[in-house]
């Protein structure tokens, strides 16, 4: 027989309403909140989430946009968000949205059409983020937007400064004396790949260094695994040229593979022959041979930061705009060397 509520507070000597407010997340003592929790497991007891959902009018799920699960950065993402959001009763309804666009936004009114209680989107899409659609969404139900653009002050972020990573990235290159140096990114007008070479012109700038259009390289369809031979395809040509760069940057560590791959096809060798750095520290940068120099974004601090401030604005009536900003690391491996 299903164990009930009642059943729960009565084994652990409390009153129903102990029991529910533990289930709820609310204040209780520690001593009661530990003895409820050890009697919930102990009889296998689980609530009855639809119902609950109807008399809070909560369904209890959070819709979760991603650009596409097969890149680890995101995969990463998810998971530590969804272990989060599960370990307080929500579950994640994740989709995907390649093109960032129409897309995006037609996959967000389905969310909205099912009911979701919150929304979180990952690397949001240019026109989505133009449209002014998720702060007006936000007065209704909370909104998370990750690595969106840092100037808006209308909606709820949770950012990394990939300006201050990219700044790291060519500190470091210059570090070790290299002047000729390439630059990866994708080819859709994100926030993150427009403000990486704004970075990266701003330093080549700084540096006195004439800055290369060839060495400038943009890539389609960069978060699925085909980005890996389009991105070699790509940079063949350049690390053939007379006048082929000492470095490379890759805007994340798919397009790294692809330069990886380029490099051991003309029997260039890194980190001898050209010095590569990476973005994202993904389980790729670890695998990969050489293992790469890479920013780290700590996807998984992402997840969990973002799941954390749905669960703060679940909890409260205010509709004020929050935002966290912490600061990557560069993790140097092997794949860059002095000249």
């Amino acid at each position: 027989m299903k164990t009930k509520l009642e059943d729960v507070a009565k084994k652990a000597g409390v009153s129903i309403a102990t029991v529910s407010r533990v289930l709820n997340n609310h204040p209780v003592s520690e001593k009661a909140r530990k003895i409820v929790e050890e009697t919930i497991a102990e009889l296998d007891y689980r609530p009855n989430l639809i119902a609950r959902g109807l008399i809070k009018g909560q369904s209890f799920r959070i819709g979760v946009i991603v650009s596409n699960m097969e890149n680890p950065y995101y995969s990463s993402i998810m998971s530590s968000m969804e272990l989060k959001l599960r370990e307080r009763g929500y579950l994640c309804n994740f989709a995907s949205s390649s093109t960032r666009g129409d897309e995006e936004i037609d996959i967000l009114r389905r969310f909205l059409d099912s009911g979701v209680d919150g929304l979180i989107i990952v690397d949001v899409g240019s026109k989505g983020e133009n449209s002014g659609l998720y702060s007006d969404i936000n007065k209704q139900i909370p909104v998370v937007l990750i690595n969106g653009n840092p100037d808006r002050m209308d909606s709820n972020l949770i950012l990394v400064d990939q300006e201050n990573g990219m700044s790291q990235t060519m500190d470091y290159f210059f570090k070790l004396n290299h002047r000729k140096i390439g630059f990866i990114r994708g080819a859709s007008n994100g926030f993150a790949f427009v403000c990486k070479e704004q970075i990266y012109r701003q330093k080549m700038t700084e540096k006195g260094l004439d800055i290369e259009e060839s060495h400038i390289l943009k890539i389609k369809d960069t978060d699925h695994f085909n980005c890996i031979d389009y991105t070699c395809d790509q940079v063949l040509p350049l690390l053939k040229s007379p006048n082929k760069p000492s470095a490379i940057f890759a805007s994340n560590e798919l397009m790294a593979l692809g330069v990886l791959k380029a490099a051991k096809e003309i029997g260039l060798s890194i980190p001898e022959d050209l010095s590569l750095i990476a973005h994202d520290n993904t389980v790729f940068s670890l695998i990969s041979d050489p293992q790469m120099t890479t920013i780290d974004m700590n996807p998984e601090r992402l997840g969990t930061e973002s799941a954390e401030m749905m669960l703060q604005l679940l909890n409260s009536k205010a509709r004020s705009p929050r935002r966290l900003i912490f600061y990557p690391e560069l993790i140097i491996r092997e794949s860059t060397k002095a000249i």
